[in-house]
């Protein structure tokens, strides 16, 4: 039979301090696995070994014969994990939050849903399932954590201290559920606690951990032999009893209207006989091996020889076979970002603020415009342009423009940030993708953000210019009444859709380097204040570049210090003018493609090393 998972050797440590070392245990399918240990014994960092969330110095991780270190997609799809706190978009439902993550394991739309309310129901959570995840108390969130680890029927179930924060009744209904998934479904379940009665009656495998280092593993009822029970007597006389005891050389203590001794290898009926004759017994039986017991006596046991026999499971049906898949791991990473972004309601805020500020540019040129025909007319002025639609679309996008990459920038640096700060990246993480999955996916998602809100933008422009003024010709017109062309419409005409094309391709360039700034600043405040110091702080370098400053971000995005990218140069030829100079024309793709390269390399690098605690 493949184990359900296997570790081997595993070492980990902290700088110089060594946290996990030469850890191994294996679980098979069926099994219910108590791992034991005090409080920073090391079991949650096993756990995050086992899990990918941390990479091990040296050993191995198989989950079904699976190299979890080589393929995590294929191992993550059996796996369902809740590691210490559990983390949740917390301006979403419980519903919402469950879907999101059926979704991102494969499931289709319909059956996400069902998966989704089993689990509500199954975990209690089904009234509260439309509340916001913020407003739920601690148990409630501990619930809802083991609810997503369940998601999907895993075949292993890892579970650190999932009673934190359980109610008496939150506690037994756990252990149904896992009695359940272990005697009818044959889930093989690795149960951290340090609350050993939490165990007792629900693991046939017991590891206990000490100092980072395994000190006994084995099977529960073997390891309860290797201990000899003490047994108890009642009876009367007392004394009498204990002095008959002691005369067969067997040392007991008495503990109130009790004795408690070692019966070593007598026979019990055989003893019980002989005392028989010198009393009356009233109470004689073994005195239970509990979980205290084993935990506080491991260091007297050895570990199970590898020959001891594993507990049959119960075959795996079609109905209890994992759900989800492990394919598509890049669009599956996407798809779930985008539906988180769509579910955000800042991003529709966000996308909707350039496209209202460009209106309000177009409205004010278009009053400029006519305040200064009328003074013309008057004659106070000698001559005023009569507006074109073409200038009015450089003048509104070169002050939406910028306000449009400072919410991208606002938008991405929070993207890797937030998950990190709430732990929501690492629910992420535990279903079959890829760090670069995530990565990737949360980029492309930012980018169709991006150009849904840029083509909003471009729309919105248009459609106010062309109402109020038209494409035609720029004139200017005298008081006289004269006119004349100051910029022909069709030349003015053919570089409009190469501007609006050149125009955008620096925003996915500015959202890489956002998300590279999340990574690094892992708290959304920092990562904002880091973002925009690695798109503006190269400016100070601008004078020394000179001839090469086209290969800074900010030469092809209007900033308000100074406009030399493909608007400014569109705007002068809006106007009229002849000798119009767009000086990083050479650089203008080339450029943004490796700020966006650099930006998401630096990410995926990032992201591998991150440790998620």
């Amino acid at each position: 039979m493949t184990a359900a998972l296997e570790l081997r050797d595993l070492h980990f440590g902290y700088g110089r301090t060594a946290a996990v070392r030469s850890v191994s245990l294996t679980l098979q399918p069926g099994d219910c696995y108590g791992f034991l240990g005090h409080n920073g014994a090391g079991k949650t960092t096993v756990m995050r070994l086992a899990l990918g969330l941390l990479r091990p110095t040296r050993g191995r991780v198989h989950v079904f014969g699976i190299d979890a270190l080589r393929d995590p997609v294929a191992a993550h799809a059996q796996v369902g994990a809740l590691v210490e706190r559990p983390g949740f978009h917390l301006h979403l439902s419980a519903r919402s939050n469950l879907r999101a993550l059926a979704r991102l394991q494969g499931l289709p739309r319909a059956l996400a849903a069902a998966e989704t309310e089993r689990v509500l129901d199954l975990l209690g959570l089904a009234a509260a399932a439309d509340r916001k995840v913020g407003a739920f108390s601690l148990g409630m969130r501990q619930r809802l954590g083991i609810a997503q680890a369940v998601l999907g029927r895993p075949r292993l179930l890892l579970l650190d201290e999932p009673t934190n924060g359980l109610d008496p009744e939150g506690i037994a209904d756990l252990r149904a559920v896992l009695r359940r998934l272990v005697q009818e479904e044959g889930t093989a379940v690795l149960l951290s606690s340090h609350q050993l009665a939490e165990l007792d009656g629900l693991c046939n495998r017991i590891g206990v951990l000490r100092e980072g280092a395994m000190v006994v593993e084995g099977d529960l009822g073997w390891l309860r032999e290797q201990l000899r029970p003490q047994h108890r007597l009642r009876g009367t006389p007392l004394d009498a009893l204990a002095a008959q005891l002691r005369q067969r050389g067997l040392p007991n203590e008495r503990l109130g209207d009790e004795l408690r001794f070692d019966l070593g290898a007598r026979e019990p009926a055989t003893l019980l006989r002989e005392l028989l004759q010198h009393g009356d017994v009233r109470a004689f039986a073994p005195e239970p091996v509990t979980m205290e017991a084993l935990y506080l006596r491991a260091a007297e046991l050895q570990s199970q020889p590898p020959a001891a026999t594993a507990p049959t499971a119960p075959p795996l049906s079609p109905a209890h076979a994992p759900m989800g898949h492990a394919t598509w791991p890049r669009l599956r990473a996407f798809a779930h970002e985008l539906r988180l972004l769509r579910l955000q309601k800042s991003t529709f805020a966000l996308g909707l603020l350039p496209a209202l500020l460009a209106a309000w540019r177009v409205f004010a040129h278009h009053r400029h415009v006519q305040h200064n025909l009328a003074r013309t007319a008057r004659g106070e002025l000698f001559s005023a342009d009569a507006g074109s639609g073409h200038l009015a679309t450089a003048l509104a996008m070169q002050q939406a423009l910028p306000l449009l990459a400072l919410c991208l920038l606002w938008l991405a640096s929070q993207s890797l940030a937030a998950d990190l700060h709430g732990d929501t990246l690492r629910n992420t993480l535990l279903r079959a993708v890829r760090r670069s999955d995530v990565v990737l996916g949360k980029l492309l998602a930012l980018t169709v953000v991006a150009a849904l809100a840029y083509a909003l933008l471009v729309a919105t422009t248009l459609a106010t210019a062309g109402a109020l003024f038209g494409f035609g010709d720029l004139e200017e017109v005298s008081k006289n009444g004269d006119r004349q062309v100051l910029a022909d419409a069709r030349d003015v005409a053919a570089v409009l859709l190469r501007t609006l094309l050149h125009a955008a391709w620096p925003l996915p360039a500015l959202l890489a380097t956002s998300l590279a700034a999340s990574a690094l600043a892992r708290r959304p405040a920092r990562a904002l204040v880091f973002a925009a110091a690695l798109v503006l702080l190269p400016e100070l370098f601008r004078e020394r570049l000179r001839d090469h400053a086209g290969w800074l971000l900010t030469s092809h995005l209007p900033i308000g210090l100074r406009d030399d990218s493909v608007l400014g140069w569109f705007g002068a030829l809006a106007r009229g003018a002849a000798d119009a100079l767009w000086p990083w024309q050479a650089s203008a793709l080339t450029a943004p493609l490796c700020w966006l390269a650099a930006g998401f390399v630096a990410t995926v690098l990032l992201v591998r090393r991150l440790r998620l605690a």
